[in-house]
């Protein structure tokens, strides 16, 4: 891409169709800086629908929950804490010194999504209201390297606090060492079951208990696993053709 050869991207359209938020996180999200990436106008407007969505979720947070106390959190309030600080730990670690700022974007992907699957059985109690609004909140505050606007606006809705005022969050060792997590069952890349597994689960066993998932079965059955994915407290993918 290059002025001389007409094909470069100019900004100025995009940010008008998008946003300069949008726009940035892209550019982030697109890969590691030292290997550029190739522009994809579907990448930008997936970037501006994940954006929505956690403007979305910071107002009905803002709306459903008061600021609480986690403290004692158990069961699924918990689950998203552990989440909340793997995601601090994950974004800290690779944005500085790695600067890998698209898979820091993916950490807080990640944890928007884990938000919206368990927001609705936790706001009915205090612990639990208080483990979604900091989820959130964490969410604004790691976003808002890469888009400052909308991770301000969504932190201050919370927060009620300038988010570039505030220290870096920190990650709590405690909440980053798990007896069990959410193992991730996917068939050619579709979500299909979610496992608990203990930490310590050895990935032969990890795949047996995802092939042995009834979901599972049911997207297997007359199929052919032609490959087997399996990342150690992640997820096991299984590829299949007919």
């Amino acid at each position: 891409m290059s002025k001389s050869r007409g094909n470069t991207v100019s900004p100025a359209e995009y940010v008008e169709r998008f946003g300069a938020d949008s726009l940035r996180t892209y550019i982030c999200f697109m890969g590691p800086p030292i290997k550029g990436g190739d522009w994809s106008d579907e990448g930008v407007e997936g970037i501006f629908r994940f954006l929505a969505r956690l403007w979305r979720l910071g107002r009905e947070v803002a709306e459903r929950t008061e600021g609480g106390s986690t403290d004692g959190a158990a069961g699924q309030a918990r689950e998203l804490l552990a989440k909340a600080h793997w995601a601090i730990d994950k974004a800290t670690r690779d944005i500085e010194p790695r600067f890998q700022f698209n898979t820091a974007i993916a950490a807080v992907m990640e944890l928007v999504n884990e938000i919206y699957r368990l927001k609705d059985g936790l706001y009915d109690n205090p612990t639990g209201a208080a483990a979604v609004r900091f989820a959130t909140t964490t969410a604004a505050s790691l976003l808002f390297p890469f888009a400052p606007h909308l991770g301000s606006e969504v932190y201050e809705w919370l927060a009620g606090q300038r988010v570039w005022e505030q220290p870096w969050p920190e990650a709590d060792p405690e909440l980053l060492e798990r007896d069990t997590y959410m193992l991730v069952v996917q068939v050619n890349g579709k979500l299909r079951d979610r496992i608990e597994v203990a930490a310590d689960t050895a990935e032969k066993e990890l795949l047996e208990l995802a092939k042995s998932s009834e979901n599972v079965q049911r997207h297997l059955d007359g199929m052919t696993v032609s490959k087997e994915i399996v990342v150690p407290g992640r997820l096991v993918n299984l590829v299949v053709k007919g």
